[in-house]
């Protein structure tokens, strides 16, 4: 009698292993890392997307809104997150086929690019394939520190193979972004894990027509897009497609990456305009460009035919997506990727 009110267990079958016995309320992420099932994480509290994995069979309830780390055709994917999905039935998942690269490295350098932002560059053990835009995530060898999700910076450089690096900013009481930017970080051995996320650029819309991309910024988000620019560049017929690139700001002191950006533009086959939007530049500076927010200058700049690639911090994306749609935007076109601020995780 008793047994008819207990809560069922489900089982839960990752790319095609035994399938393991889950405890009632317990999270796909959490069964499988219980059944030494290597399945990449690093938050555990959806904030980051390092646990996106595909929902092939069964039903979940999602503890949060996926939508915020996912994309449209992510979710048409049935992609969920597997920290924050509890199964309802026995549930059947795979992992995206591009997650099993893990890399040993060693910290080489830190390049300070704002009072708060600095590139870091990695010497890998050897090369490491990824698509511009897509990110990794970094373990840092021997040290009670939680993994963290990073954007490749540049794209992949067959001249340098071996080395990749990632726009870090310090966050508050950020474990991971601290320690990456102290002196104890030098020449220490990191695990590199890739490739991840689907934002990566996509072709034109339409053969033979040269779709424009109007690309978005804000603080550390710069990284993936300079990947992506540069990853056009390296196919010439890409940097033929118009390029509109907004940064958003606080001050000049929080500008970075002018000089590398100028270089990019003199090297676009099609127009490339650059805008730099600052939030809070005092009203006495001499400072002559565009003021407030991006999404206070991003209507003039919108029309349907163009694709749009948004980073930076979810309230910027999420303000920017809405202003997109209303100008005639499909979803289709909109490509994000939402770096969360992980101050109490990391």
């Amino acid at each position: 009698m008793f047994g008819f009110f207990s809560k069922k267990e489900h089982q839960l079958t990752v790319q095609q292993r035994s399938p393991i016995q889950l405890m009632p309320k317990e999270t796909v992420l959490n069964g499988a890392l219980r059944a030494n099932i290597a399945f990449p994480h690093s938050c555990k509290v959806g904030g980051c997307g390092a646990c996106k994995c595909i929902l092939v069979s069964g039903k979940v309830k999602e503890l949060t809104d996926k939508s915020y780390l996912l994309s449209k055709e992510e979710i048409e994917r049935n992609v969920i997150l597997g920290c924050q999905s509890i199964p309802k039935t026995d549930v059947v998942v795979t992992l995206p086929t591009n997650c099993n690269e893990s890399v040993q490295g060693v910290i080489e350098q830190q390049i300070p690019l704002t009072h708060d932002i600095s590139e870091i560059i990695i010497q890998l053990d050897k090369p490491i394939d990824y698509k511009p835009g897509q990110y990794a995530i970094v373990e840092a060898q021997g040290l009670d520190i939680p993994a963290r999700c990073y954007s490749f910076a540049h794209a992949c450089d067959s001249s340098v193979p071996n080395k990749i690096s990632f726009f870090v900013r310090a966050v508050p009481q950020g474990k991971m972004s601290n320690w990456l930017l102290s002196q104890k970080a030098l020449g220490h051995s990191i695990i590199v894990q890739s490739s991840f996320g689907e934002f990566f650029l996509r072709p034109p819309s339409a053969e033979n027509s040269p779709t424009p991309l109007l690309c978005i910024a804000g603080g550390s988000g710069l990284a993936p897009l300079i990947a992506l620019l540069e990853g056009m560049l390296q196919q010439n017929s890409e940097s033929q497609r118009n390029v509109c690139l907004m940064l958003g700001a606080r001050t000049q002191n929080d500008l970075y990456y002018i000089n590398e950006i100028d270089a990019i533009a003199k090297q676009w086959q099609g127009e490339f305009q650059f805008l730099p939007v600052l939030s809070e530049e005092p009203e006495s500076s001499h400072w002559n460009g565009l003021r407030g927010f991006v999404t206070d200058h991003l209507q003039r700049h919108i029309h349907a035919d163009l694709q749009s690639y948004l980073c930076g911090p979810p309230p910027m994306i999420d303000a920017a997506i809405q202003q997109l749609t209303q100008g005639g935007l499909s979803a289709d076109s909109i490509f994000f990727d939402k770096f969360s601020d992980q101050s109490t995780q990391e």
